[in-house]
């Protein structure tokens, strides 16, 4: 594992060397899934693009429970029988000479939509395949009038998520992906819990940046633990809900920049930045 404080250095641990001199494919989500299984579309997708040589391809972002998933069309990894294409996929990467990693997600307040190609931003009912009253976030506080307003987690919640979350690391590590990213971006559910725009808990879960930060680490380190020391571990993060000019308290750069010298200790190797999608809010100010 790379040293603790070197988020920003390259990973040289073999035999998880990438071609750095290529670009890597981000996760793209397809809402192509059945029942949360990838498909024969997922396979031709993905092996069209690692044919042509990324440095790291990752696997769109899959739900680590059933209701975690942001459409009902999501690839999940909740359930044993979800590992068989997934492998097929692997197996065929390794063939190409070429490193994969599985983005490992939960949609919290943004879960249960329609797929995009089918309308944007609509909620998903149960004859959908949806499930608008089984949504679950740190706060019952819908994002907008389109979603559902999701119920607030419980700690018993909190606990069945994070157990979640280690099963479907063990299903991907019996898959043989190289790497693991935690999604903690995009208005998700980890992200949800570090916003105070969205997260008005009064227990730990919430209030102070420790304690808004509480789940995303108590996440991070058994993720951390359980997958293998060599193993490259990355957690995508949104660096600011950009919410200054809405006057909106908002998770912001420098708690970023705090958290990330916590996710370092954690053993986190990569942080994969990009910015917003937690509130319909956010204003993208040009730098």
């Amino acid at each position: 594992m790379a040293s603790h404080h070197a988020l920003t250095e390259e990973i040289h641990e073999e035999p998880h060397n990438v071609n750095k001199a290529a670009p890597g494919l981000s996760p793209l989500c397809q809402y192509s899934a059945e029942d949360g299984h990838h498909t024969a579309w997922h396979f031709t997708h993905l092996g069209g693009i690692i044919q042509r040589g990324p440095g790291l391809t990752c696997v769109e972002a899959t739900a680590v429970q059933a209701e975690g998933r942001i459409t009902p069309e999501d690839c999940g990894l909740w359930k044993d029988s979800q590992m068989e294409p997934l492998k097929k996929i692997v197996e065929f990467a390794h063939s190409q000479g070429q490193k994969i990693m599985i983005q490992l997600a939960h949609a919290g307040r943004k879960a249960s939509t329609v797929a995009p190609w089918l309308s944007a931003g609509e909620v998903a009912g149960p004859e959908l395949n949806g499930w608008p009253d089984n949504c679950y976030a740190p706060s019952a506080i819908a994002y907008n009038e389109q979603h559902a307003t999701p119920k607030a987690m419980t700690k018993s919640d909190i606990e069945e998520f994070k157990k979640a979350y280690i099963a479907s690391v063990n299903r991907a590590l019996a898959c043989g992906f190289d790497a693991i990213e935690i999604h903690n971006a995009h208005g998700y559910l980890l992200h949800e819990f570090l916003s105070p725009a969205v997260n008005q808990r009064t227990d730990e879960y919430g209030g102070s940046f420790e304690n808004r930060t509480r789940l995303t680490l108590e996440v991070t380190d058994p993720v951390r633990q359980t997958i293998p020391q060599s193993m490259p571990l990355f957690l995508r993060i949104s660096a600011t809900d950009w919410l200054e000019e809405a006057g909106i308290d908002g998770w912001t750069v420098k708690d970023t920049v705090k958290l990330a010298s916590l996710l370092a200790d954690k053993g986190v190797d990569v942080l994969d930045v990009s910015s917003g999608g937690n509130h319909p809010a956010q204003h993208i100010i040009e730098r």
